[in-house]
């Protein structure tokens, strides 16, 4: 049995890594297995120094041209036994699960960002995990981050920030 904690973030939207970021790092990153970034990093800098951890990431729809040349747009990954289809997401948010259960075949969980909305569900088995915006978050969380705990099964927990 695997037992990991991954911490899974989105819609970061820096130029740079400010100290607040360094400090949420710190605090949540630091003791991670890994970190899943799903896009919207805004700069190249901020990627830069996400490298320090164990990452796993993609770009998203409003990265710079540097993010996009060193990340692909979406990928699987393998966590213990689990696959994990990570992505950004794109377009209006209404039918965003539908367009994006299109793009992973054969996966045990779907994250995602783009909405800034976070959300935790399980459909037909499989966990749909948006961890909402580290700094611009909507509805009732003005920032939030992710973390997937992994043993037997899989546990989304959304954190406020």
């Amino acid at each position: 049995m695997v037992v990991m904690r991954i911490v899974v973030m989105s819609d970061t939207h820096l130029n740079h890594p400010t100290e607040e970021f360094k400090r949420i790092c710190e605090r949540y990153c630091d003791p991670a297995d890994l970190v899943v970034h799903l896009g919207d990093w805004a700069r190249s800098s901020l990627l830069d120094f996400m490298e320090a951890y164990p990452l796993e990431a993609v770009a998203g729809n409003m990265d710079d041209h540097a993010i996009v040349q060193r990340l692909p747009a979406k990928k699987v990954i393998r966590v213990g036994r689990f696959r994990l289809g990570i992505i950004h997401g794109w377009g209006a948010s209404r039918d965003l699960r539908r367009r994006l259960a299109g793009e992973f075949a054969d996966v045990d969980a779907v994250l995602h960002g783009h909405t800034h909305l976070p959300h935790v569900e399980r459909d037909n088995g499989v966990l749909w995990f948006n961890p909402g915006s580290v700094f611009l978050g909507r509805g009732e969380l003005h920032g939030s981050l992710g973390i997937l705990h992994v043993d037997e099964e899989l546990r989304g927990e959304i954190i406020a920030l």
